[in-house]
Formats: structure tokens, sequence, C-alpha cells
């Protein structure tokens, strides 16, 4: 069994749901070398994509220890509204990752009302997840390059980038995935992007951009999550463990690294790339409804965005939603990226920062 994280008022584990907050490992605060001060820093967008708090405490170059600084909560309403409409919120509170969301938690109503998934359903919402993987993957590796100066292979990225979310459009007919999903249907055709990965194997060997990642934020810790816990040798993965995919009919390779470092995560990213792009050779996916009927109960729904896991808890009565949890994986990845850092020096923060693909948009969102 493994943790995964705090769900509402309860611990999220690859078994269920445990009763409390998740036992996790307790911080040490360790004395301050002479002269060390604290700064704030942000909330800023200078050089990163979302505007961010944190307190950095230092003496000089080496940062001793870092907090983040909560500031942009976001309270988003979903009590009380139909699924249909509860489903319009919850796909916008991370665009990136909009897909994740909106499967997540529509398998949590699926498993409220006890609806038996098609498995062409399943398969379709399975391409787009990939499809989600492969887009933010390629995205984290140019946000990395782009923190190294390296421009004109950074505008490469992009445009692959831009690739995927074409290819998205033309699917699902919304490059963000919007309006693909609903209750009791899907909407999605199958298309494969065109990438040229050897291009981004060899913007990887270069060895100025790979000393800058080597042995920057190394955390390897039990209880984490996606890249940042493959790229430590964990071979955690929602695919693998959830029973309401069918990855294993498609053998799911899953890549890890041992250094749990920056530049760890990105080649686990980039392994990742590959992978998606071989299962959506395989997939076959067309547009699909089935019938639901609604009922009063409540579900759990669960899968592996591009950052780890990301899952939702939802009850529903009289055809509403009564109440709903998030477990957003920025939750989880901001904790790690702030063990992560202590030690390292100013100029590392950026690569370090990227490399975990935190997105605070979903990470300070309470479900009303």
């Amino acid at each position: 069994m493994r943790i995964i994280g705090d769900l509402g008022p309860y611990c999220l584990t690859s078994e269920g749901l445990t009763e409390g907050p998740c036992a996790r490992e307790v911080e040490e605060h360790r004395d301050l070398g002479y002269g060390s001060f604290n700064f704030l820093y942000g909330p800023s967008a200078g050089g990163l994509l979302e505007s961010v708090g944190f307190e950095i405490a230092t003496y000089g170059e080496s940062i001793e220890r870092i907090g983040h600084v909560p500031y942009k909560g976001r309270q988003i309403k979903i009590t009380q509204l139909p699924v249909e409409e509860a489903l319009i919120r919850v796909e916008r509170i991370n665009g990136a990752f909009a897909a994740s969301h909106s499967i997540s938690f529509l398998q949590a109503v699926e498993k409220a009302f006890e609806a038996e998934v098609p498995y062409e359903v399943t398969v379709s919402r399975m391409a787009q997840l990939e499809l989600e993987r492969i887009r933010n993957n390629l995205f984290v590796i140019q946000r990395v390059l782009e923190s190294a100066s390296f421009l004109v292979p950074s505008y490469l990225l992009l445009q692959q980038v831009e690739e995927v979310n074409r290819t998205i459009a033309r699917s699902c007919g919304h490059r963000y995935f919007f309006g693909a999903n609903y209750p009791g249907r899907v909407e999605c055709e199958h298309e494969v992007p065109s990438l040229k990965i050897g291009d981004v194997e060899k913007i990887l060997e270069n060895r100025i951009f790979i000393d800058r990642l080597q042995g920057n934020g190394v955390i390897k810790e039990d209880n984490s999550i996606g890249p940042a816990a493959r790229a430590s040798g964990f071979r955690y993965d929602a695919r693998l463990d959830s029973d309401l995919f069918v990855y294993r009919d498609f053998d799911l390779k899953v890549p890890t690294q041992d250094h749990g470092d920056a530049f760890s995560r990105i080649l686990v990213r980039l392994e990742e790339i590959k992978e998606s792009l071989r299962i959506l050779q395989e997939l076959r996916v067309k547009p699909h409804t089935f019938p639901m009927r609604v009922r009063d109960g409540e579900g759990i729904g669960r899968v592996e965005s591009p950052s780890g896991d990301l899952a939702y808890l939802v009850r529903i009565r009289h055809g509403r939603i009564e109440r709903a949890f998030l477990l957003a994986p920025s939750s989880v990845n901001m904790r790690l990226f702030l063990r992560s850092m202590p030690g390292n020096i100013f100029t590392d923060f950026p690569f370090n920062w990227e490399s975990f693909g935190i997105w605070i948009s979903e990470l300070e969102v309470d479900l009303k």
C-alpha cells in the first residue's frame, strides 16, 4: 500500500480511503546559519508561468529553508449543482489537466451511480489522458529549456506542443478537452500527433544543460507521486493499480530513474512521451454513449495525470452534488519541491521548480 495524499478529511492510499489526514514524516527544523535572513519571493510571475509566493531563508547563495506562501485561494462552488453543471466547472479548474480532472470526476460520479462504463468509453478516456500527458511532458521540458535560456530548442518544443494541441482539437473539438466528456457519453475521435522525439532527445544530450539539472532538487520519498516518484526509483502509477482502466491490456511500461533529481524527472517524462505515443497507436477510439441511472451514492475517481495521482471524492443526493473533495497532484508535488530545495543555490530554483510540473491554478482550490 502506498500513501497518495489528503482527499478532504481522509487519506487516499492505493487501496482506498483511511480516516484522518495522511501520516507524514515530521519536518526537521534546522538552526539557520550565522547571518541568515528571510525574504519574500513573490507573489511574482517573473520567470515563472503562474504567480506564486515563497518565503526563503538564506545567508547568501544557498537556500536553507523555503516555504510556500498561499495567497491565490479559489472557492469553486459545485455543491447543489447537477452533475452536468458541476462538470463544466471541474474541467476548468486547470485547463492543462482538463481531461484528468473531468475523467476523474466522472469516474467518481459513475461509482456513485453504480454505472457500468463500456470498454469503448474507457479506451477513449485513456487516449485523452495519454494525449494530455504527451502535451504536458513536452511543456515541462520546454519550460526547463527556457529557464536555461536555450531559446531555439525551447521554441522547437513549443512547436511540438502546438502540434499536440491541434491534434487534440481535431480529435475532441477543443484543444483543452472542454466538452469532450459528459455523463454517459464521450465525444472524441482518434488521431495520433506527429512528433519529432529524436530532436528532443538530442537537445537533452547537451552537456551544459545536463549540468544544470543533475544533482539539482534531489528528493527520494515513499509518499511521492508521478514523475517525481518514478525519477526516484518508485514504480508508482495510478494506471497500474486502478481498476477503472485497461492499461494492462496494452502492456504498459513505466519508466523509472534512480537519482531523484531534476534531470531524472525530465528523463522520465521523455520516456513517458514515447510510451504514450506507443499506446495511442494501439487504441481505437470513437464517440460513444451509454445509459446511467441517477441514484444517491458516493464514489472515488482517480487517474494518473501528467504530474501524478489526481482524485475526486463525490457524494450525490437527488441528482445533485452534496459534497466533493479534490486531491490535486500539485499539492503533493509542492510539498516534495519544498523538501528538495534546501542545500541548493538560487540559480537552481527555476530548473527544479519546472521539473515538478506544479500548477498553482489547482493547488489552492476549495470545492464548495
